[in-house]
């Protein structure tokens, strides 16, 4: 199975790299789709960078996903929210008890906007975490709610560890540990 990662012009583009890049090292497939309004796969990212997207979200044929994966960034997770076929696929997600992961704006922009967190525990960019109720709210960096299948962090600086959390729940601790070694990562923040 595949895990998609949606993008859209403005999402943050270490957290989108970040993401991709670590799953692939743990040998997990990954689909980047675009939700650009325009239809386009290239999308213009927070600061300027130019990403391409494997698809447009209109172009998927599967909606099977091991995980769906939000990044953060503005205006993109607003981009995100207001992309129907994106909160479709992502509401499907929770209802078949399947993976969703989003980090910094995104959890409080997309998930909570179309209320897909529930009552699970989150964390979010600092910035966004007083739009969250506090009996959800965590401050830790990577929040994994199991009973929720739902992962969440809070910014670029987290991406990594974010990315590990999600290598973890789907691959086990042994292939984000074999992830986490190579690329050096800190003890503290290693699965």
């Amino acid at each position: 199975m595949t895990v998609l990662v949606l993008v859209a012009p403005g999402s943050e583009e270490i957290e989108t790299v970040a993401i991709v890049d670590t799953l692939v090292r743990a040998r997990i497939e990954v689909l980047l789709a675009s939700c650009c309004p325009a239809g386009l796969r290239q999308i213009r990212a927070s600061r300027g960078v130019q990403l391409v997207a494997d698809y447009h979200i209109d172009e998927l044929t599967s909606r099977d996903f091991e995980a769906i994966v939000v990044p953060g960034g503005l205006p993109g997770s607003e981009a995100i929210r207001d992309t129907p076929l994106a909160i479709d696929l992502l509401r499907e997600q929770a209802t078949l008890g399947r993976w969703r992961a989003a980090i910094c704006a995104a959890p409080v922009v997309v998930l909570q906007h179309h209320d897909l967190l529930g009552d699970a525990n989150v964390t979010c960019h600092p910035g966004f975490q007083a739009q969250l109720p506090t009996r959800q709210l965590s401050t830790a960096r990577v929040v994994t709610d199991e009973t929720h299948r739902l992962v969440t962090s809070q910014g670029p600086g987290t991406a990594i560890e974010f990315a590990l959390a999600l290598v973890r729940v789907l691959r086990g601790d042994e292939a984000a540990l074999a992830v986490a070694g190579p690329m050096v990562m800190p003890p503290a923040v290693t699965p």
